[in-house]
């Protein structure tokens, strides 16, 4: 059986997530656009954060979500809960990190925050 379907279902878990936990750090970081950067089997979130040109990744550049933890973050089992909450742990740290490193943004700028 091909795991494609959860593949694609743990990319949009994650896409929620990560949607959810910006909220918290919307008022400091200000995402312009994010997109998946799909390098099979790794899988990062591509990040252009407001006034900088160089670009972000989630988990990092050199490394990415591997297969199996989309899959696993797309399967709703019990069994898979670990993988989830480990995701959701590099999800909130990375956006911390990035949250205490960028500058203050202009108050007239807007955010597409996911």
């Amino acid at each position: 059986m091909s795991d494609t379907p959860h593949l694609e279902a743990g990319k949009l878990w994650i896409g929620t997530v990560f949607a959810r936990l910006c909220q918290a750090f919307c008022a400091t970081l200000l995402i312009a656009s994010w997109a998946w950067q799909d390098e099979d089997p790794e899988y990062r979130l591509c990040l252009q954060l407001t006034g900088q040109e160089a670009l972000v990744y989630i988990p990092s550049r050199g490394l990415g979500f591997g297969r199996g933890q989309l899959v696993a973050c797309g399967t709703p089992e019990p069994a898979h809960d670990a993988a989830r909450d480990e995701v959701e742990a590099t999800l909130r740290a990375r956006l911390a990190a990035l949250a205490a490193t960028v500058p203050s943004p202009d108050p007239t700028t807007t955010s597409v925050n996911p």
